[in-house]
């Protein structure tokens, strides 16, 4: 038997500290150093080999996991990759805006349907939830489909168009939203681009863009390797 995240827990490491991200409450929990260690231990061993007596002290703690639905046993090892940036620096001074272009963009249907996107993603966020957004998105990937890597003009194309939705939009579109949008819209059209959330703690900070054919689209390639990487959907990296 082997110890699992449920479905809504993202992990990731910053540094010596394990971070997890709880979508169904959208809050984030930085682990002090035994919980560290004994999240690494459940995830990455058979729970039957490490319940020693020495380390059969950790099954209050253990229990406490399962019963606040952070983790759950199953049959098979945790498959999912955990990104870890033990040695990172961290980023610093990143003030995100609308990746804008002197390419013009009219109104068109293209950007009609960017539109309603962007109303729907902003509505989920903010009546359903961080956790059922993620779940549209996920959702909207057809795991027997044929995903491509665009062309880096189409995927420049796409922002164009979504940032002229948000334009039209009458708050501000901060970046979580303009990145779902974006992947939304991409994956009707079948390319293979994932919302990839990635976050610090020395100072705490937390960034959500677009990452498609391993390069961050319209955005600084630097964030995925100074912050840890919690989240990645709809294509999830598995274990190699």
């Amino acid at each position: 038997m082997y110890y699992h995240l449920k479905e809504h827990i993202y992990i990731t490491q910053f540094r010596e500290e394990l971070i997890l991200l709880n979508t169904k409450s959208d809050k984030y929990t930085i682990c002090f150093k035994e919980l560290s260690d004994l999240l690494k231990t459940l995830l990455e061993k058979e729970s039957a080999s490490f319940l020693t007596p020495h380390t059969s002290q950790n099954l209050p703690y253990i229990q406490h996991l399962l019963e606040d639905d952070v983790i759950e046993k199953k049959k098979a090892l945790y498959p999912f990759y955990i990104d870890r940036k033990t040695a990172s620096e961290g980023v610093s001074n990143v003030d995100w805006q609308l990746p804008l272009e002197t390419k013009k963009v009219h109104i068109s249907f293209e950007v009609l349907k960017a539109f309603i996107t962007l109303i729907n993603i902003n509505f989920y966020i903010k009546f359903r939830g961080l956790y059922a957004t993620i779940l549209l998105i996920k959702k909207s990937h057809k795991s027997k489909s044929n995903y491509i890597i665009p062309q880096e003009e189409d995927l420049r194309d796409l922002a164009n168009v979504v940032n002229k939705a948000c334009l039209m939009y009458p708050t501000r579109i901060k970046c979580l939203e303009w990145a779902m949008t974006f992947v939304l819209l991409a994956l009707r059209k079948k390319w293979k681009c994932n919302l990839e959330i990635g976050i610090q703690n020395y100072p705490f900070f937390a960034h959500a863009w677009v990452e498609c054919g391993g390069k961050v689209v319209m955005d600084s390639q630097d964030l995925r390797e100074g912050l840890a990487i919690i989240l990645n959907e709809p294509f999830r990296r598995i274990k190699s």
